[in-house]
């Protein structure tokens, strides 16, 4: 027995050591991200819970490594050669580096260079050929190997030591030394007769490709019907590309530059536990109700979830099975909203899921379908909750990857191409390409026939709704987070560009009894959203919400026009620094400009006359593009003098 565990502890340590040393690198490249958004001391938790779950992984590895290797003992022993655990072992770390070697030399000097299966295959080959006579060269050299690592096995086994207690107090020992947040007191309400409110985001949802909006492809059937009865704004926008913000400024109504959450995590709204929406309905008596898919659009992501009566997690709304979706969620649970990057050993960018990913599509993305956030809604309402009630669904679809069931896959496309994670993922990845890709066409009917499943759902909720006698005092409101590229050399969402692929959303306000809809042109954006939500629920909009209320336009009066803006800050730390990084978009009129900082690069399109944005001028028409970028860096000079004065 202990020749077994001693033999086993020989594989562990090596591959204990390599473990480490990947994780250590990889964490080096991940602080470089994670400074804009949060601090070193917050950094220090995930690397330790990376540690305790990496070593799990490295456990388990030895184990099947040393397994092979015993048996290859055993059976040339009974050969008569002298093979052993210690030759596959040599063989395995040779082969790795060798195609780490490979690897790093593509990224560094072939970056542009086209890999054909044939080639991979050839260039897998030899790397195998060339560690089976580099573990021959070298099969005496294991001994000396276990010698040199020793000093890295004391020095990581004593930083996983610290790991352990680090993990424990960050997850459990905060909670206990922190008295519980008090909970907002509800006033009785004033009015019984002011409507329930429900606001309804599907994720990565453009207007540009919603037949209601005139798009040529049939997608939104049921919601161009819906519509006609409703208040329909054709030209609303979003304050970001992405989602964390782009939620937090229907949380708040203030801009990203103003509220400064530039990140997917780490960074919540600046003075969410006091100015935020859900407060203030709360206070006037709302009861607030939050089913929300997304783990980056989740109201603990954006600090208001004390805001709300009821908000599940977002892993309840999954029920799918495979073991990356168990891993996540019991991650989630346990350190999600504690520890930051606690999936960092599953993201996609990590070797563990890749490597999975090469061998099986067990882990592949399948996104919560909107029923389940829907039934968990109608559970809740039929156990009777106060009114009114203030209720925010947000939905996954029609987010990538774009796999609508049956039989929604194939509607606007038939070809065989496209209806898988990893042949998708192939596209997706490359968020700018030099060049669109051939499948590009059909990657976009994925998109659309995603749109179209998602308009039947949203169909489903609303006929339930009518079923239960829920219209009549109850105003429904349809927008987005933000949209999705397909043009432009410029596939999916974030990143620097606001094209109006990623910022034109829909938005839709249904009220309760009325037959007659209204086409509104003007210009909106995120920002009124609250305003107009506060404004239905008869509440006062305090002067900290920079948008206002659309309400006079869905009387059919008018509003002052106003600069429309939409911005990305992701290079920015989020606190504490002036913004020198990053896009800004400006609509006016007919025009827009969209400015890159960096590069002081400025766009300007006629919308009415360009809608694809096509033709840049900026120079053509130098007057409008020079008043244009001078509204957009006076406004980001008050807002980085605010920044300086710590407001």
């Amino acid at each position: 027995m202990a020749s077994l565990i001693a033999s086993y502890w020989q594989v562990f340590r090596v591959i204990f050591v390599i473990f480490s040393l990947y994780l250590l690198g990889d964490a080096f490249f991940r602080w470089d991200g994670f400074r804009y958004y949060a601090s070193f001391p917050e950094f220090l938790p995930a690397v330790a819970l990376a540690t305790i779950l990496w070593t799990l992984v490295a456990i388990l590895a030895a184990l099947l490594i040393w397994l092979p290797g015993r048996i290859l003992e055993w059976f040339c022993r009974r050969r008569g050669c002298g093979l052993g655990t210690e030759h596959l072992l040599l063989y395995i770390c040779i082969f790795l580096l060798l195609g780490a070697t490979v690897w790093l030399g593509k990224r560094l000097l072939w970056e542009g260079l086209v890999t054909t299966l044939q080639l991979k295959m050839g260039v897998f080959l030899g790397v195998l050929l060339a560690a089976v006579f580099l573990t021959r060269l070298f099969r005496n050299s294991m001994n000396v190997i276990q010698e040199r690592i020793t000093p890295l096995v004391w020095l990581f086994g004593i930083w996983l030591v610290v790991s352990v207690p680090l993990v424990a107090y960050n997850t459990w020992g905060k909670e206990a030394g922190h008295a519980a947040p008090q909970r907002v007191q509800q006033t009785a309400a004033a009015d019984d007769d002011r409507p329930d409110i429900i606001l309804v985001t599907f994720d990565t949802l453009t207007a540009r490709d919603m037949s209601v909006y005139g798009y040529d492809r049939p997608t939104t059937p049921f919601i161009s019907k819906w519509a006609e009865g409703a208040s329909l704004f054709t030209r609303a926008y979003s304050a970001s590309n992405f989602t964390t913000p782009t939620t937090a400024t229907l949380m708040t109504g203030k801009r990203v530059w103003t509220h400064r959450t530039y990140h997917l995590k780490g960074s919540k709204p600046l003075k969410n536990h006091i100015e935020n929406l859900p407060l203030m309905l709360k206070k006037e008596g709302y009861y607030n109700m939050a089913f929300i898919v997304n783990p980056k659009a989740s109201v603990k992501t954006l600090g208001v979830a004390e805001s709300f009566d009821i908000a599940p997690l977002p892993t309840e709304f999954s029920t799918a099975v495979s073991l990356f979706e168990i891993i996540n969620r019991f991650l989630y649970r346990s350190f999600g909203e504690k520890i930051q990057l606690h999936d960092w050993i599953i993201k996609e960018d990590f070797v563990l899921r890749r490597l999975v990913d090469m061998i099986s599509q067990d882990f592949s993305i399948t996104l919560v379908p909107p029923r389940n956030a829907f039934n968990r809604f109608f559970e809740t309402i039929d156990g009777n909750p106060p009114r009114p009630f203030f209720a925010w669904i947000h939905l996954m679809p029609p987010h990538y990857p774009y796999l609508p069931p049956e039989p929604y896959m194939g509607m606007f496309d038939s070809s065989p191409d496209m209806r898988t994670y990893k042949s998708q993922w192939d596209i997706y990845r490359d968020h700018y390409p030099a060049k669109m890709p051939p499948g590009i066409g059909t990657f976009r009917a994925r998109y659309d026939e995603f749109i179209r499943y998602s308009d039947n759902e949203f169909e489903n909720f609303i006929t339930r709704l009518a079923a239960r006698d829920d219209l009549k005092n109850t105003v429904i409101i349809f927008s987005s987070d933000h949209g999705e590229s397909f043009e432009h050399n410029y596939v999916g969402h974030n990143g620097p560009h606001l094209y109006e692929q990623v910022t034109h959303i829909p938005l839709v306000v249904k009220w309760p009894g009325r037959t007659g809809g209204r086409v509104i042109n003007d210009l909106v954006e995120q920002i009124d959203i609250p305003p107009t939500i506060l404004d239905i629920a008869g509440v006062q909009v305090p002067s900290w919400m920079e948008g206002r209320s659309l309400v006079p336009f869905m009387k059919g009066g008018s509003l002052q026009p106003r600069h429309v803006f939409s911005m990305n800050f992701e290079k920015n730390p989020s606190r504490g620094q002036q913004i020198t990084s990053g896009t800004i978009a400006l609509w006016e009129g007919d025009y827009k400009l969209i400015h890159y900082l960096e590069k002081n690069k400025s766009l300007l399109f006629n919308l009415k006359d360009d809608p694809d944005e096509l033709n840049n001028l900026f120079d053509s028409e130098p007057e409008t593009g020079r008043r244009l970028l001078g509204i957009i860096m006076d406004n980001l000079r008050k807002t980085n003098e605010r920044i300086s004065r710590g407001e």
